[in-house]
């Protein structure tokens, strides 16, 4: 099964069919084959369209997708509270952020900088849409996946590397440099192969994980009031990008409509194939039975930023990890909900990153204080 795949941070709910005759009629989803380069891009869209004529998914077949596109983002967090409570994760600013933090400044002057810092870091994403967005319009296609292939191999090459020579420090595992080097060698490799252009789905969706993984172990060494500010930025962004009319996203996706053709984009995709007959009975019917996918499908941006604010409440405590875990479950549930129900594109990030903050301030500065003070004083609930 192919994968389809859409744009940065987003999550999608897709119904597809293989070649027919008859054309099919797509408002909303551009989907890439797996073969192809992809970018990230925050949205969340339902491909199913009202004209087009089959059979509605029952409730069986609903839950199913809502659980494959659930266990993938559990199991990214997850990995990543792992890695942060076993590596030392030191807090590191960036050369891009014009304001390092110091534990010594007051509340307003944190607070202040921090937002400096989230406007850089949402002004350059805003930077590399609108440069994707011209090169597609111009139709340069072999430098946008030259630059997507060079990217994502810098990504799992160096990033990844220093991941794994910290997990191996940690573990205390002995290896040589020429091990060490061969190993990261095929994991760059097999993974650009992998995610552009051939491999099995269970390959494929491994790599999407271990990238969204990567990368929000290095979001994670923000400093403390960044990253909590660029979380809330990059939500307040996600809306306006994929719902407004001059939008990047938006404007994206409309030119890729206009052209009848697919965006590169990194997604991962979680579907399951049914039958869809016409209306005939018995043998004919079952020889005019079409598999179509119905799915979820959720760009890696959305894996990155849930991970980020559960890495950052895991270098807290792991009562407020639990908290956000399920906050950002919550919202992503309530989003696929909303995606049913309104059947439009819109945005994956908010509602869970909104819940999941929530969920981490109100744990942190009111949980965790009473079961603080409940065991201290030695009650018993």
């Amino acid at each position: 099964m192919s994968n389809n795949v859409d744009y940065e941070f987003g999550l999608l709910e897709s119904e597809e069919e293989k070649p027919s005759k008859k054309p099919i009629k797509d408002d909303l989803n551009i989907p890439l084959e797996s073969d192809q380069p992809r970018k990230r891009i925050n949205t969340l869209q339902n491909d199913n369209d009202d004209e087009e004529e089959g059979e509605e998914p029952s409730i069986e077949q609903r839950s199913s997708v809502i659980t494959q596109i659930m266990v993938p983002v559990c199991i990214t967090m997850a990995l990543v509270i792992a890695i942060v409570k076993t590596i030392e994760i030191h807090e590191s600013a960036s050369a891009i952020m014009v304001y390092s933090e110091n534990d010594a400044d007051e509340g307003p002057k944190r607070f202040a900088g921090s937002l400096i810092n989230a406007l850089i870091f949402i002004a350059m994403i805003i930077g590399i849409t609108i440069i994707f967005v011209i090169l597609y319009k111009f139709q340069c296609l072999k430098l946008i996946y030259g630059w997507l292939i060079l990217s994502t191999g810098l990504m799992l090459g160096f990033f990844g590397g220093f991941l794994l020579y910290q997990l191996i420090h940690a573990w205390n595992i002995p290896m040589d440099y020429i091990t060490f080097g061969l190993i990261l060698w095929n994991f760059t490799i097999v993974g650009n192969l992998s995610i552009f252009w051939h491999s099995s789905v269970k390959v494929n969706q491994g790599y999407l994980i271990s990238v969204s993984v990567i990368l929000a172990v290095v979001f994670t060494r923000l400093p403390e009031w960044t990253s909590w500010t660029i979380l809330g930025a990059i939500a307040i962004y996600d809306l306006f990008a994929v719902l407004c009319p001059k939008g990047p996203l938006r404007v994206l996706v409309e030119t890729a409509q206009e052209r009848e053709e697919s965006i590169p984009a990194l997604i991962y995709n979680a579907s399951i194939i049914m039958m869809m007959g016409s209306s005939s009975e018995g043998d004919d019917n079952t020889n005019n039975q079409k598999p179509k996918a119905r799915g979820v499908k959720l760009g890696l941006g959305d894996f990155v930023f849930y991970s980020v604010l559960v890495g950052r409440s895991a270098m807290f405590d792991m009562l407020t990890v639990f908290s956000s875990f399920i906050g950002i479950i919550t919202g992503l549930f309530l989003t696929i909900l909303l995606l049913a129900i309104w059947k439009k594109a819109l945005p994956a990030l908010p509602i869970s990153i909104a819940f999941g903050i929530s969920f981490y301030f109100a744990s942190r500065f009111f949980l965790y204080p009473f079961l603080t003070e409940v065991v201290s004083s030695g009650y018993v609930v």
